[in-house]
């Protein structure tokens, strides 16, 4: 079931701060034979990725005889991914779909995810996170008190913007572009000479509208649904990060849950991430057009080669100084490069 609240910051700020008030019981009932927890997160319906968290959600219940219940919040309506993740490590919230950068608010390693052309083309990407490196970001929110029951993919992100099409470098010189809020992104747009502000996705539209941002960067599927093309005139694929969105429930509120219906949750995120990907492909070509027939000048023609070279100094530093050898060791097996 979707809930609908207003969609204004201030609004948002205070359904965070009241969520974040609650006990526990007034998030994840259980009563023995049932449980029933909240699902959080900032991706825009109509996009592949929320549709079937949604799907997920009704057939577990329908599953489970109505044992399990996932009451889905889209569109940040319970706070920002890292007042989210908070709330559900705390057990204020029962459970969340959060892109795995964001939760370096918990554990720097998972900022990982934000290095700059990290792949080195999508098969490898997948091939990760269904393997070691998956694995191994699963077992650092273990730590956190988050259980991870599955990946989504959201894919490449690209940049629109007011000013010009993006080809080089050197165009982003000045740029004041969204990020979500990772210290990664900001290194790395930094890098290239932009001007990058960490903001919550549901107060994105608002600040390019009034002229507050010149830019911003997501997937495909995620500048068509919010109509980002009504304050953007230019996208450019610049593909810059790989993003995935890790399906997560509190631990304390999965030991609840009977080990029957966990596998029936295990069996739903697994079909779900696989369809995920399927979508994502197949939808690739009709987001584009729909942009064009939207009015956006879109750019293709992008030296991603010149970014990768220009962002690469964030590898050696963060390595350093947040991943380690043996994260980045298991990075760069799985990389292709």
């Amino acid at each position: 079931m979707k809930k609908w609240k207003v969609g204004l910051v201030a609004a948002s700020l205070s359904v965070a701060m009241l969520v974040a008030g609650c006990s526990e019981s007034d998030q994840v009932e259980a009563d023995g034979e049932s449980v029933k927890l909240q699902l959080g997160h900032a991706m825009s319906e109509g996009t592949p990725a929320a549709d079937l968290i949604g799907e997920m959600a009704e057939n577990v219940k329908e599953q489970t005889d109505g044992r399990v219940e996932f009451d889905v919040y889209p569109n940040s309506q319970l706070g920002s991914e890292t007042e989210m993740i908070e709330q559900v490590q705390m057990g204020t919230m029962g459970s969340a779909a959060i892109m795995v950068g964001t939760m370096q608010s918990l554990d720097m390693k998972m900022a990982i995810e934000d290095l700059p052309y990290m792949w080195k083309d999508i098969d490898h990407a997948r091939a990760a996170y269904d393997g070691e490196f998956g694995d191994y970001l699963a077992d650092v929110m273990a730590e956190q008190n988050l259980k991870q029951i599955g990946y989504l993919e959201w894919g490449y992100r690209h940049i629109t913007n007011n000013k010009k099409p993006i080809v080089k470098p050197e165009d982003m010189e000045g740029l004041k572009i969204r990020v979500a809020e990772s210290s990664l992104r900001i290194d790395a747009f930094e890098q290239v000479g932009a001007l990058p502000t960490a903001m919550a996705f549901s107060e994105v539209y608002g600040a390019l509208q009034q002229g507050v941002l010149d830019a911003q960067e997501n997937p495909l599927a995620n500048i068509v649904a919010p109509k980002f093309d009504e304050v953007q005139d230019y996208l450019s694929l610049t593909g810059h990060f790989y993003n995935t969105v890790m399906l997560m429930v509190n631990n304390d509120t999965w030991e609840k849950i009977s080990p029957e219906d966990q596998e029936i949750i295990l069996k739903e995120a697994e079909r779900i991430s696989k369809e995920v990907r399927t979508q994502n492909d197949a939808m690739q070509e009709e987001y584009l057009n729909t942009l064009k027939e939207r009015g956006m000048e879109i750019n293709d023609d992008v030296d991603t080669a010149a970014f990768r070279e220009a962002m690469l100094p964030v590898y050696e530093k963060w390595e350093k100084e947040h991943f380690g050898e043996e994260l980045m060791d298991i990075y760069d097996e799985a990389s292709g490069w």
